[in-house]
C-alpha cells in the first residue's frame, strides 16, 4: 500500500522500524498511575512543577499514556500508538501537519524535513482522527481533566471522527521508503 511519511532522518531504501523511539518508556509512569486509579494520576500531575515548555512536553506524554491505558484496557485488539509508525494517504494532511508543526520554525529547521512515499506491507492499517488526539491534548493542557481525555481516547480508538477529520494511519508492520517526494511537499505548502 502506498502511503506518505514525513521525517528528518529517513532516506530512500530505509526500512521503517515501528516503536524505534522507545516512547513507551515516556508513558509508563502515567499508565502505572492510571492502573492504580484516576486519582493517582491526578495527584501525580498536580505535584509536578515545570516551566511552560517542559509542561507541554510532560502533558504530551501524559495524554499518550492515557490513550495507551484506554487502548490496553478497552481496545486491546488494536496496535499501540507507541509501537506504530504514522502515515497519511493524502498530501493535504501533510500540508496541515507541516503548518502546525514546522511552518513557524527557522528556514534551516524547515529544510531538514523530508516527505517520502512509503511502501507499507499492511493492506488496511488502522485510521484514526488526529483531531481527536489534539483535542485531548488541549483538554489536558487547559483543564487537566483526565476523565475528558479518557472520553477522547475512547472516541479515537472506536473510530469516531470530528467535523473535519485528519486521518492518521497507524501500523506496526514493515514499511520501506520508496521515494523522496519532498518537492511535492514544497509545492503543496507553497514555499
Amino acid at each position: 500500500m502506498k502511503v506518505y511519511h514525513m521525517s528528518q532522518f529517513l532516506k530512500v531504501g530505509d526500512k521503517l522500524k515501528a516503536g524505534y523511539r522507545c516512547n513507551k518508556v515516556r508513558c509508563n509512569e502515567f499508565i502505572s498511575a492510571l492502573e492504580q486509579s484516576e486519582n493517582s494520576l491526578e495527584i501525580m500531575i498536580s505535584s509536578v512543577k515545570l516551566n511552560n515548555n517542559e509542561w507541554r512536553e510532560y502533558i504530551k506524554w501524559c495524554v499518550e499514556g492515557i490513550f495507551e491505558f484506554v487502548r490496553k484496557t478497552e481496545f486491546s485488539y488494536l496496535p499501540s500508538r507507541l509501537d506504530c509508525s504514522y502515515y497519511f494517504d493524502t498530501l493535504e494532511y501533510f500540508k496541515i501537519l507541516y503548518e502546525a508543526g514546522w511552518a513557524q520554525e527557522s528556514e534551516e529547521e524547515r529544510a531538514k524535513i523530508k516527505l517520502f512515499e512509503i511502501d507499507l506491507e499492511e493492506k488496511s492499517p488502522i485510521k484514526c482522527d488526529m483531531v481527536i488526539f489534539d483535542e485531548a491534548y488541549d483538554i489536558m493542557l487547559a483543564t487537566k481533566d483526565i476523565k475528558d481525555v479518557i472520553v477522547c481516547a475512547r472516541r479515537y480508538f472506536s473510530g469516531e471522527y470530528s467535523k473535519e477529520p485528519i486521518w492518521e494511519m497507524m501500523s506496526d508492520k514493515s514499511a520501506i521508503v520508496k521515494k523522496d517526494i519532498t518537492k511535492k511537499l514544497i509545492e503543496c505548502i507553497g514555499i
